[in-house]
């Protein structure tokens, strides 16, 4: 376990590196307040709140040729959308999702780092490897919250939680209409008002 642990934060490390380079984009027409569900092979992604009713799934790579090899793929409906980023690279590859600011949020990310920006809604996020970033504005707006990782850290002073090791978790319950849940199995969760460089365009 230790050794996924450290490959997702090389990985995390090589992933950051390329914010600027070859790129390509795919956008989708998609209203606000619906739920966005997103499928991410290894990578290093943003998410970040736009007050445009469009998704824009923007991949970066060292190379014209690891960029275009990228199968990315958005399918909308009324209320919902599907993202699905495959075939990623093996290092040097970084993602950034544009969704309406009020966005329901469900990820399941294999592994590497996830920065979620200030989007307002539920979150449902979880990686199997890695470190997970999310911009906790206003605690007061969740209702229950809960994190989890099979080893690692988490640090949610957002909750006034800090935990590390073996088997950690913690859940609350509070008066906020949003709903949380954040489950790394090997790696770290940081659920700080910390990662307004998430809402940031990448190399800024």
């Amino acid at each position: 376990m230790k050794k996924a642990v450290v490959c997702a934060v090389m990985f995390c490390a090589m992933g950051l590196m390329a914010q600027k380079g070859p790129q390509v984009s795919t956008e989708q027409v998609f209203r606000s307040g619906g739920t966005i569900r997103m499928h991410l092979e290894a990578g290093g992604y943003t998410i970040r709140p736009t007050d445009s009713a469009n998704i824009v799934v923007t991949c970066f790579a060292d190379s014209e040729e690891k960029v275009h090899r990228v199968q990315t793929k958005i399918k909308a409906g009324a209320s919902s959308a599907e993202i699905y980023v495959r075939n990623t690279p093996h290092n040097d590859f970084k993602v950034v999702i544009d969704v309406p600011r009020e966005s329901n949020l469900w990820v399941r990310l294999s592994a590497g780092q996830l920065d979620v920006g200030a989007v307002e809604g539920d979150k449902d996020l979880e990686i199997r490897a890695g470190q997970l970033n999310v911009n906790i504005v206003h605690p007061e707006q969740y209702g229950h919250r809960d994190a989890s990782v099979l080893t690692g850290e988490i640090d949610a002073q957002a909750f006034s939680i800090s935990k590390g090791g073996l088997f950690r978790s913690f859940q609350q319950e509070g008066a906020g209409r949003y709903r949380l849940h954040a489950s790394v199995m090997a790696g770290q969760i940081d659920l700080n008002g910390k990662t307004e460089k998430s809402d940031q365009p990448p190399g800024s």
